[in-house]
């Protein structure tokens, strides 16, 4: 996608808020996103779409319903979770690489957050892995050479 001048560009889109397009409340005109902030939506709507419900691009959003499909232990499905998620965000050409998914009940969720203890650290393990409800966090590399971070919940079958 080239921007000015030939260099590439992450992008323009409308803003959305809640999955509904969003107004300035002013002027009533439409807001937007771009670059960074673009990619990043973009993204997390392609986590949040169940693969397959978009009639124009069935090959867009992630397979959220397979994931509980299968009797597997916790480690295997944040497995199978990391591999949908790498699939369905490379689709997205203007990412170069996905760099790293973790979970936020994972030791690199806490090398991010140095100042919980050990004790508030195991607390949350336990509350995440209780709970079922799941964080998961995607690092990439965008073609303008950037990183992004996007997250985005649901629960692991």
């Amino acid at each position: 996608m080239p921007g000015s001048g030939g260099a590439p560009s992450l992008g323009l889109s409308l803003r959305l808020d809640g999955g509904d397009l969003a107004f300035d409340s002013h002027t009533g005109t439409l807001l937007e996103v771009q670059e960074l902030d673009a990619l990043a939506q973009a993204l997390v709507l392609a986590i949040e779409t169940q693969l397959g419900t978009d009639r124009v691009n069935s090959t867009f959003g992630f397979d959220r319903l397979s994931v509980g499909s299968y009797a597997l232990g916790l480690s295997a499905r944040k497995q199978y979770i990391t591999m949908q998620l790498v699939a369905c965000i490379g689709r997205d050409r203007r990412v170069r690489d996905v760099r790293e998914v973790f979970f936020g009940d994972d030791p690199r969720f806490f090398e991010q957050e140095p100042g919980l203890d050990p004790t508030a650290q195991a607390q949350i393990v336990r509350e995440v892995r209780a709970s079922r409800a799941y964080t998961v966090y995607v690092v990439i590399e965008t073609i303008t050479s950037q990183t992004l971070t996007v997250s985005s919940g649901g629960t692991l079958g």
